[in-house]
């Protein structure tokens, strides 16, 4: 990864690790790298990880939405700009534009974030913290990370099961499944029900619990009006810990 000052611009090469079947760059590896341009650019507002361990307190995703009009592959570069849209009681927001090798935009993206303590993860308002007025934005993008409805009970019932784990190396530093993993479970729960040619074009998913060591998460996924929706359900408490909308699109 590569900062382009000149440009605020971050760059990424693809690498094979990050790509399935068709060479294609995973959901989930996708989201690793914004998660990763996020966090440098609230660095270089001020609000890095350094800064924000010296306050207790943490970043934490609540939502994003990603849509790709083309999915770049292995050993491409693609270059993230992102900017936050400023923020309105406990949420911020931060918009993102993916660009192939050319400068070409071919996806875009918008997420909700919160600031949280470290030691128990509730809330913390950014008006209690100094110098939190550099990320409020003039011109709001418009761009909506919505929230999802869970799958209701009845469908959940007859719906496919999978079992995910929260194995040690799922978890960051926050002591918790990382997001980039949820999207993950969630292209496996999809996979099944998308043929072999086509692909995800949008992604919206809702964080609503944390994963901690060793807790298994059940997948619930249905196919709707050519929309699928994956439910993670955390086993033993039956707590809802996500829900992921999914539109496949063709090659």
């Amino acid at each position: 990864m590569q900062y382009l000052p000149e440009e605020n611009l971050y760059r990424f090469t693809i690498i094979g690790t990050e790509t399935d079947i068709h060479d294609r760059l995973h959901f989930h590896s996708l989201f690793a790298m914004l998660q990763e341009a996020a966090c440098l650019d609230a660095d270089r507002h001020g609000f890095g990880a350094e800064v924000m361990d010296s306050l207790s307190v943490c970043w934490l995703l609540l939502r994003m939405n990603v849509q790709m009009d083309r999915i770049p592959k292995w050993k491409d570069e693609i270059y993230i700009r992102t900017w936050s849209q400023g923020f309105e009681r406990l949420l911020f927001n931060r918009d993102f534009d993916i660009f192939d090798q050319d400068r070409n935009l071919i996806g875009r993206a918008t997420s909700v974030w919160v600031i949280a303590h470290q030691g128990d993860h509730r809330p913390v308002r950014p008006s209690s913290i100094e110098g939190m007025s550099v990320f409020e934005s003039s011109t709001p993008s418009g761009r909506k990370a919505e929230k999802i409805p869970p799958i209701p009970d009845e469908k959940r019932e007859n719906s496919p099961k999978f079992k995910r784990f929260a194995d040690y190396s799922q978890i960051d530093r926050n002591m918790h499944v990382n997001n980039t993993h949820y999207v993950a479970w969630s292209e496996d729960a999809c996979y099944s029900l998308i043929s072999d040619e086509d692909r995800i074009s949008e992604l919206t998913i809702n964080y609503s619990s944390e994963v901690h060591p060793g807790e298994e998460v059940q997948l619930f996924c249905i196919l709707e009006d050519g929309v699928i929706i994956v439910d993670g359900m955390e086993a033993k408490s039956g707590r809802h810990v996500f829900t992921t909308r999914i539109l496949p699109g063709k090659e």
